[in-house]
């Protein structure tokens, strides 16, 4: 079930970037500057400025994107005992959270089981890192224990 759950995270980092290198061209495509098309006054000369820092923003996004995959590729699946990265991680009330790079708190699902995908550096996941199945864990809504840890 981890696998899946990792997989569907993979697609969804993989379709962010995607769309980013497609708003990059569009961005970019504002910035052209040529023998027949040039600004003509000061604010069509702002917006192709404006244009080339949007282009400029979806590459740092890409670049953070990439590094995500990038890192995701080292986690693997295989079973953890401590809280830590690719941890799959569920509470005593049935909340599952896996720590991979890159998460935000989106939901993935893998068949019926669905579970927020959080960064190591999540408050959330901090309070759990280096935590033990049965031990308790402090979060801002209070006092829970670790369910599994997988």
């Amino acid at each position: 079930m981890k696998a899946e759950l990792i997989a569907a995270w993979r697609a969804q980092l993989e379709a962010r970037r995607k769309v980013a290198e497609s708003q990059q061209t569009a961005a970019r495509s504002g910035t052209r500057v040529d023998g027949t098309h040039r600004p003509e006054n000061r604010g069509e000369r702002g917006a192709v400025t404006t244009q080339g820092y949007l282009a400029q923003g979806y590459a740092e996004r890409m670049a953070t994107l990439d590094e995500a995959l990038r890192i995701l590729e080292l986690v693997g699946t295989e079973v953890r005992e401590v809280v830590s990265v690719g941890a799959l991680v569920e509470l005593d009330d049935e909340r599952r959270f896996l720590i991979l790079p890159g998460g935000d708190a989106t939901w993935v699902q893998a068949g019926k089981v669905k579970v927020r995908v959080i960064s190591s550096a999540a408050p959330i996941a901090v309070a759990m890192l280096g935590k033990e199945e049965g031990d308790d864990v402090t979060l801002p809504d209070g006092d829970h224990e670790l369910a599994a840890v997988s």
